[in-house]
């Protein structure tokens, strides 16, 4: 991954600056949310915050791509899974209790799986491809094909994002909990496809 990343500079230093620009509107909502608000499909800080922490983790890959320690990093991805996961299970006992603050159809649990389907294909790409002398198993091309195709599903949603024709036919049950189209609480949301999608691609090219 690291090689990729610093062969195409320019698209890595792009990705550097929509993540800092993420976590800045994140970190921004984060400060000026208040706990009452959070009623509402529009308000969730602990989605927020799990947008936040894998803007820093994908920052420190992509700023040091070569010397981030892949243990160090399949380790938080690894925690990432495991927090996400229960946080999910959680929301969606409270969803299927009729809870009103996990939010009309699901979307707070949507928005969490999202989470989880993020930071899991992350960690599946590193566990698999990381440098030999790292402790990884090295680029198995048999591997590539699996997260190519995970690459392409956050793509995909990156343009249903971008698209409101497309936002507007998302299933009622499963909706995105992200605001109306062409506002800035989109923009998280969409970097995140974006970036995942490049960093599952640089993980495919070894």
């Amino acid at each position: 991954m690291g090689v990729f990343v610093e062969q195409y500079g320019a698209v890595r230093w792009v990705a550097v600056m929509a993540f800092c620009l993420t976590a800045a509107l994140v970190g921004a909502r984060l400060g000026t949310m208040r706990p009452g608000a959070c009623a509402g499909l529009r308000a969730d800080r602990e989605s927020d915050a799990a947008h936040l922490v894998m803007c820093l983790v994908m920052l420190g890959m992509l700023v040091f791509p070569t010397v981030a320690d892949p243990h160090a990093v399949r380790g938080v991805l690894t925690a990432m899974v495991v927090v996400y996961t229960l946080l999910l299970g959680d929301r969606m006992l409270r969803w299927r209790s009729g809870f009103s603050d996990v939010g009309t159809g699901g979307g707070k649990v949507g928005a969490f799986a999202y989470h989880v389907l993020a930071a899991a294909a992350m960690l599946y790409a590193m566990s698999g491809h990381g440098p030999p002398e790292h402790g990884g198993h090295g680029h198995a091309g048999t591997a590539s094909g699996p997260v190519l195709v995970l690459a392409a599903l956050f793509a995909a949603d990156a343009a249903v994002m971008a698209v409101p024709a497309l936002r507007r036919r998302l299933p009622r049950v499963f909706p995105h909990p992200m605001g109306a189209a062409g506002s800035l609480a989109v923009v998280p949301h969409l970097v995140m496809d974006l970036g995942t999608a490049y960093m599952l691609v640089a993980a495919a090219a070894g």
